[in-house]
């Protein structure tokens, strides 16, 4: 069945190529039109970092925005700006603790939670969203676009693209054969690769091979991260079960671009991992719950992540009439390779020098 399957997507995928390349052509002429200031991209004269991809998702943005936000936060005032993807609103909104999902993405209420004095923003119109940014009181010293590396209409003064371990950008193609918004070729603009998911024990000679496989440019600086689980916590204070239990087996419930990361760390705490995947940012609903309870076997943990618990929250009156206690698995990056301290001094550099030509 594998391999009969592994053909059918790739025959799928063969298919859609012609498509590709007349999605490779828009794109071509969108960025040709950018490159000779057909099309205006607007730029600021203090810092502004962006964190996105090349792809569509599964490469960990989330939790990087996070970590450098809680970096540059201990010596700046930071404010995230995203687009806040599915909510229901539009428009400039600045994220409150008592924002939700519907109001502002699921996304940017995690940020929110996670680091309350963190100033959070959302905004479909980034240039509109930096500009309502500069004018809240105290105005932010830097601003994290959290997504927006294909948003040309504003030109970051440093941008970092991630790739996922597991599928490079250097493996994949553009939409819609492959998981690709643009070409590898736009990573000119680029100023730090960070390949995430990376393996915890992953050997310097496995990531200097990496590093000649992507074919990077003298000017690209290029890191490595793996992901680091903290204990798990009850996802409601006043659930039936609040303490995890001792049991062997896990079912892990999550609406992630991919889980494999997630269950393989699992697979090494419980003899048993089984796997409820929704699409990504998925809306969760009653009927989804149902079915949760229905798959739950004895003796098996319910785990979730950050990104899916924010939403299943809105929930806890459901939750508890149908007995589901779940357990939310907190994650944050490391850099391998002792990366870290020469991470901060790279951005660090571009603050300090961004903030002098203020």
């Amino acid at each position: 069945m594998g391999p009969a399957i592994f053909s059918l997507t790739s025959y799928v995928r063969w298919l859609l190529l012609p498509l590709s390349w007349l999605y490779r052509a828009v794109v071509a002429v969108r960025n040709f039109m950018y490159d000779q200031k057909w099309l205006r991209s607007f730029e600021f004269d203090f810092p502004v970092i962006l964190v996105g991809n090349l792809s569509t998702g599964g490469t960990g943005k989330t939790p990087h925005v996070l970590h450098i936000a809680q970096q540059l936060g201990k010596h700046y005032r930071v404010a995230v700006l995203s687009r806040g993807y599915k909510r229901k609103t539009s428009g400039y909104i600045v994220a409150t603790m008592q924002s939700t999902v519907a109001d502002i993405g699921d996304e940017p209420v995690l940020l929110k939670q996670r680091v309350p004095g963190l100033e959070v923003a959302v905004a479909e119109n980034r240039l509109e969203g930096i500009a309502q940014l500069l004018l809240e009181e105290p105005a932010p010293e830097i601003i994290i676009m959290d997504d927006g590396f294909q948003h040309r209409k504003v030109k970051a003064g440093y941008n970092i693209i991630l790739t996922s371990y597991n599928k490079t950008f250097i493996e994949d193609t553009l939409l819609p054969a492959g998981r690709l918004r643009e070409p590898v070729s736009s990573l000119r603009r680029a100023d730090m690769i960070i390949v995430s998911k990376c393996p915890p024990d992953m050997s310097k000679r496995e990531a200097a091979e990496m590093r000649t496989s992507l074919q990077l440019m003298p000017l690209h600086q290029l890191f490595f991260t793996s992901y680091v689980y903290a204990p798990m916590m009850p996802l409601l204070q006043d659930q039936a079960v609040t303490a995890v239990p001792d049991y062997p087996h896990c079912l892990v419930v999550s609406g992630l671009a991919s889980n494999d990361y997630l269950a393989d760390y699992l697979k090494t705490k419980y003899a048993r991992v089984d796997t409820i995947a929704f699409r990504d940012h998925h809306d969760y609903r009653i009927a989804d719950l149902k079915n949760i309870q229905a798959a739950l076997k004895e003796n098996t943990v319910l785990v979730t992540t950050e990104k899916d618990a924010v939403k299943l929250r809105a929930f806890a009156t459901t939750l508890k009439e149908l007995g589901l206690s779940f357990f939310v698995l907190p994650v944050d990056v490391r850099f391998l390779f002792d990366g870290e301290e020469k991470f901060e001094e790279h951005i660090h550099r571009y603050v300090r020098d961004a903030r002098y030509i203020i």
